[in-house]
């Protein structure tokens, strides 16, 4: 394992810790504007995910160009001498 590697580690698990002990230490100092404060974030990251996940499938924009293409006219007349059917089917 290199310095390199061993260093990141040592930095993000320094960092946890300290991230942990302050929101420990904030929680039991200031309940209610802990609480407060996290049920925001949460409504907002609620709300911003539920937006999010909606404009992912109905926008017309994206959809395959192909699949909105209207069907071709019939093209079969009365005058046809064949005698097929008008299914809509091509021989």
């Amino acid at each position: 394992m290199s310095v390199k590697t061993k260093l990141a580690r040592k930095a993000v698990k320094t960092t946890a810790k300290h991230t942990a002990h302050g929101a420990f230490s904030k929680l039991e100092r200031k309940p209610v504007r802990s609480v407060t404060l996290l049920a925001i974030g949460v409504a907002i990251g609620g709300l911003v995910g539920w937006l999010f996940g909606r404009s992912g499938g109905s926008d017309d924009a994206y959809a395959d160009p192909i699949a909105q293409a209207p069907a071709p006219p019939n093209v079969a007349t009365n005058n046809s001498t064949e005698s097929t059917p008008e299914t809509g089917a091509v021989s």
